[in-house]
């Protein structure tokens, strides 16, 4: 199974990354927005990839043909998104879009995760069919 992960550099997928190493039955492929930061991965598992660059995750989701995509990449930094909402829109929102459309594009199976922060923290424990109210831009996007 071919898995392309998305924000490979960030935690999570940093994390994911090395889950996925672990699986003989795994073709990988991390992509981050700069330089590799994952010590121990092969160069040929790892592609730069903005995916806020809509021509550049077509192109690669074309020449690669992901299984599934793992879609980690996102602007998380609470107060810069409040700061700069059209940068987080962008990263946040018109990038889903992007991934989204490659993947249905190629037939592959997107994993998009999100975050916590689309709730108000008024309610909890929280399941699949809890709404939404996010405080702050962040949460929002």
């Amino acid at each position: 199974m071919k898995i392309l992960i998305t924000g490979a550099n960030g935690l999570l997928g940093q994390k994911l990354v090395r889950l996925l190493q672990e699986q003989p039955q795994v073709e990988l492929l991390a992509t981050g927005r700069g330089a590799c930061r994952l010590g121990r991965l092969p160069a040929q598992q790892y592609r730069q990839l903005d995916v806020t660059d809509r021509q550049a995750v077509m192109t690669l989701l074309q020449e690669w043909q992901p299984d599934s995509v793992v879609h980690t990449a996102a602007m998380t930094q609470v107060d810069d998104c409040e700061l700069n909402p059209a940068a987080c829109r962008v990263a946040n929102v018109e990038a889903v879009a992007h991934v989204v459309a490659g993947c249905e594009a190629v037939g592959a199976h997107l994993v998009h995760l999100s975050t916590d922060f689309i709730f108000d923290g008024s309610h909890g424990p929280l399941d699949e069919e809890a709404t939404p109210n996010p405080v702050n831009y962040y949460g929002q996007t």
